[in-house]
């Protein structure tokens, strides 16, 4: 059996390691990059959880696995979210101005009250997502998927 193959549960993440990341990462936005460190999450797993609230503004969660997350009222300003997947998560009213989100998978996922202002969506796949007062001002929708989406574009 090869022992370089990467098991789901290598790239879940403790709660008390996330919450420290999440610190360090805020001590990093107020500073400028001064102190502190930009949250890298690259190809974690965080299905399931909850990050409501959280600031995640400029965070790298490329790969990242959000199914089923609670990520309203979330910041993920400037955050960049290829290929991630965020299928049927909770992003009510989560701030994902100029978020560059190419590739991901968003199905199911509500995106009611969701700032996407300037946003990335280029090869996206919103299927049956809600959109419901959604901000897509300014969005790039090269090749998204747009199949059964519930709301108004506005």
């Amino acid at each position: 059996m090869d022992s370089t193959l990467i098991k789901e549960e290598d790239l879940q993440i403790h709660q008390n390691k996330l919450k420290s990341i999440l610190t360090n990462h805020e001590k990093w936005l107020q500073s400028n990059g001064e102190e502190g460190e930009q949250a890298k999450l690259e190809g974690i797993i965080l299905r399931g959880r909850d990050l409501s609230g959280v600031n995640l503004e400029q965070a790298d969660l490329t790969l990242a696995c959000l199914e089923d997350t609670n990520l309203s009222n979330v910041n993920l300003k400037g955050a960049s979210l290829v290929l991630a997947s965020l299928k049927r998560a909770d992003l009510t009213s989560a701030n994902l101005q100029g978020a560059n989100l190419d590739s991901a998978k968003l199905n199911e996922a509500n995106l009611q009250n969701a700032n996407l202002n300037s946003a990335n969506l280029a090869w996206c796949d919103l299927s049956n997502a809600n959109i419901e007062k959604a901000n897509l001002k300014n969005i790039v929708l090269n090749h998204t998927c747009l199949v059964g989406v519930q709301g108004n574009f506005i």
